[in-house]
C-alpha cells in the first residue's frame, strides 16, 4: 500500500485503516524496530518483535475489532491525537464497546511510539 503523504497526520490515519482491515503485516512495516508501545488495556512493549506480538495476541483473542476515529488532531508536526470508539466482539462473543485516546509519534514516515489511554 503506497502512502505519499508521511505526515504524522497521514501515517496515524493509515495505521488505523490497517488495523481495521487486520492487516499486521503492513502495520509492521510502519514501525521503527525501537518503537515502543504504552496501552492502559495491554502494557507497555519496547521493540518491534514485543510490540507485534503482543498485537497479534490481541487480534486473535477478538472475533472482531473495529475502531473508529472519532477526531484528528496534529499536536505538533510529529504528534497526533485521535479520540476513537472501538466496537470489539471478544473470542467469547461478547460485545464490548470503549472510548479513548491513541496518540502516535511519527518521524520521516515511520511510527516510533504509540500510546493508548
Amino acid at each position: 500500500m503506497e502512502n505519499n503523504d508521511q505526515s504524522s497526520k497521514a501515517i496515524t490515519q493509515l495505521y488505523f485503516n490497517l488495523s481495521n482491515e487486520g492487516n499486521l503485516s503492513a502495520i509492521q512495516a510502519l514501525i521503527i524496530p525501537e518503537a515502543t508501545y504504552s496501552s492502559v488495556n495491554t502494557g507497555l512493549y519496547y521493540g518491534i518483535t514485543d510490540i507485534m506480538d503482543m498485537m497479534e495476541s490481541y487480534f486473535k483473542s477478538h472475533k472482531s475489532l473495529d475502531w473508529r476515529i472519532d477526531s484528528i488532531h496534529a499536536l505538533t508536526d510529529y504528534i497526533t491525537e485521535v479520540k476513537f470508539t472501538c466496537n470489539s466482539i471478544d473470542s467469547t462473543g461478547k460485545a464490548v464497546k470503549r472510548q479513548g485516546v491513541e496518540r502516535l509519534v511519527v518521524v520521516d514516515g515511520l511510527i516510533r511510539h504509540i500510546e493508548v489511554r
